[in-house]
């Protein structure tokens, strides 16, 4: 029986984060291997190096990427560079027919991550969006009873994250950024509360600041917005990175039977409300036989054909882009802002996102 070929993998962007999840995939018992790398800044590829324990081919151009992609015959592409240019990025591997792991962000704006969603599509290769949360525990078990009707219809939530983030490096350029904390960590808070609860946003209002211990950043730091979901469900989801110590977060989803309360104040914990009785459950948590055990993981999976279901889709990336583009625009202008007219200029709306 002829021995399978490990997955001929490159790399756009070897900084911390990307050399993580390159390592991750490169230890897959499925077997790949990363045959390339291109990053601007040469000693980043010298650690990976390092950290994989082999070589592969090195790019260092800006645009080296195209020769990457164009000279190593890949089967899939992780693209784990600054927000912005995510979107030149994974166009040129989905027009390429690579399979796509995509750090978070997927893409800047409601439009161009519409665009790239529909690309991919008729493509017919495999994305995928790095989202941790949908491989742990409190958030997925939360998912689950959500959609068993454990509390009822959705009526509320409340979301807020914070850390002390002075927007280092590119994070705090905008032409790179595509926008400070609400779009980078706060992303994945975005994510979660779409997920969990599998509702679309609708729309935002709200205020946004660009303080970090007194300085004024080039980007933006601390939001507070009120969010309407599909339903109509409304809550509040407050964003910052003007804060002592570290980080720390509280999500809460209310339904019309009960509350689910989840954050870093009760541990690894997921804690359920009875409106009925006022008692508070502590809930078992463990993830189901075979999940897959992270993004990396589950994108390996696929490509092997090992399992069906891409838990974080493109079009999960879509709706986030549109909740922060919808978020962002409501701060800047002053007024409430529905999702639908951001989708309007990919030709899209809400249906689109379902």
């Amino acid at each position: 029986m002829a021995t399978q070929k490990n997955i001929r993998f490159g790399a756009i962007g070897c900084g911390n984060a990307g050399t993580h999840r390159i390592r991750l995939l490169a230890g897959n018992a499925l077997g790949l291997d990363v045959v390339a790398a291109a990053d601007v800044n040469p000693s980043r590829l010298d650690n990976l190096a390092d950290v994989l324990g082999y070589d592969f081919e090195r790019y260092t151009g800006a645009q080296d990427y195209q020769r990457m992609i164009d000279e190593n015959d890949l089967d899939a592409v992780g693209i784990f560079t600054p927000h912005t240019l995510h979107y030149e990025h994974v166009v040129y591997a989905i027009e390429a027919g690579k399979h796509v792991l995509i750090e978070k962000p997927m893409v800047c704006g409601a439009a161009k991550a519409m665009e790239v969603t529909r690309m991919l599509e008729k493509q017919g290769t495999i994305g995928i969006v790095h989202y941790q949360r949908h491989y742990m525990a409190p958030f997925h078990k939360a998912r689950e009873l959500i959609r068993k009707g454990k509390i009822g219809e959705v009526t509320g939530f409340f979301v807020y994250m914070a850390q002390d983030w002075p927007g280092r490096e590119w994070r705090g350029d905008p032409e790179f950024s595509g926008g400070g904390q609400l779009n980078d960590s706060g992303s994945h808070y975005q994510d979660i509360l779409l997920w969990m609860t599998d509702l679309l946003p609708k729309s935002a209002e709200g205020n946004l600041d660009n303080y970090y211990q007194g300085d004024l950043k080039k980007v933006e730091v601390n939001g507070s917005f009120n969010v309407e979901l599909s339903n109509g469900a409304a809550g509040r989801i407050l964003i910052l990175g003007d804060i002592l110590g570290g980080f720390c977060d509280d999500v809460r989803i209310r339904g019309t039977k009960g509350d689910l309360m989840m954050s870093t104040f009760h541990g690894e914990r997921l804690l359920l409300r009875d409106n009925a009785t006022n008692k508070i459950e502590d809930i078992p948590l463990s993830m189901p036989k075979g999940y897959p055990a992270c993004p990396c993981d589950n994108f390996v999976k696929l490509i092997r054909k090992k399992v069906k279901i891409n838990r974080v889709p493109f079009i999960f990336g879509v709706r986030v882009a549109t909740l922060t583009d919808c978020m962002l625009t409501a701060a800047r202008t002053g007024r409430k802002v529905t999702c639908d007219e951001l989708l309007a200029e990919a030709g899209a709306s809400l249906k689109d996102l379902a």
